[in-house]
């Protein structure tokens, strides 16, 4: 699993239609996204105390979250994914899998022999600590990347909380309630061991650092 630094920051969207201007100047649109946007959904998953949850509103600087990830509610490439925070130092280790196989995740008893490889080590994990289904997490993304470094910057509005209802990755029809306000943005600064003083540069602006995540916002609405 690669190791990579993890900033975000909440920004308003006259920053955020500035800073994407600078950005389409210097940096690649993402290829899998029409001119690098993309909507993601994810279905998060925690253990019945929610320690996941609170683990990350509490502060605590290392924490794990489990999540079955889609893009433009395609099922043509679905992700399970464990990713792991140590400070703004994150890991993740993901493997793809089928719709059967989230009917399959989200029963009382997982069969894990329909799990191979990496699937089936996170599949075991999810079972191990009686891991269910939270919430449904979705937002729009604007993704860059610079081709000579390690260097990503990505910008999520329309974010929004849906029940966990799985129909979620897969259907637009699922809605929610939006989580931010419309004039706020936030903005992810994504990196190696070094990011680049052209980096830093171009995503400097007047803004907060984003302390909880995305996870722990959308979960606060249903709490």
């Amino acid at each position: 699993m690669a190791v990579r630094h993890e900033e975000k920051y909440i920004i308003d969207f006259r920053q955020y239609l500035m800073l994407r201007q600078r950005a389409m100047q210097i940096l690649s649109p993402d290829p899998h996204g029409k001119n690098g946007s993309y909507v993601i959904t994810s279905l998060y998953y925690d253990d019945p105390l929610d320690n996941a949850l609170y683990e990350k509103l509490d502060g605590l600087p290392e924490h794990s979250k489990f999540r079955i990830r889609t893009y433009d509610y395609s099922d043509r490439f679905i992700k399970l994914e464990r990713k792991d925070k140590h400070g703004i130092l994150t890991e993740k280790n993901d493997a793809p899998i089928t719709r059967t196989q989230i009917e399959l995740l989200n029963s009382t008893a997982t069969d894990l022999d329909a799990f191979e490889g990496d699937a089936y080590d996170l599949a075991v994990q999810v079972q191990a600590k009686g891991l269910q289904a939270k919430v449904a997490v979705r937002y729009r993304r604007d993704a860059f990347f610079h081709p000579g470094s390690d260097f990503r910057l990505t910008f999520d509005t329309e974010l929004e909380t849906i029940a966990p209802d799985p129909e979620a990755l897969f259907s637009a029809e699922v809605r929610g309630l939006p989580v931010l306000d419309g004039n706020s943005v936030v903005m992810e600064i994504k990196y190696g061991a070094h990011i680049p003083n052209f980096a830093r540069k171009l995503t400097n602006v007047n803004c907060r650092q984003l302390s909880v995540s995305k996870y722990a916002l959308c979960r606060e609405k249903y709490i």
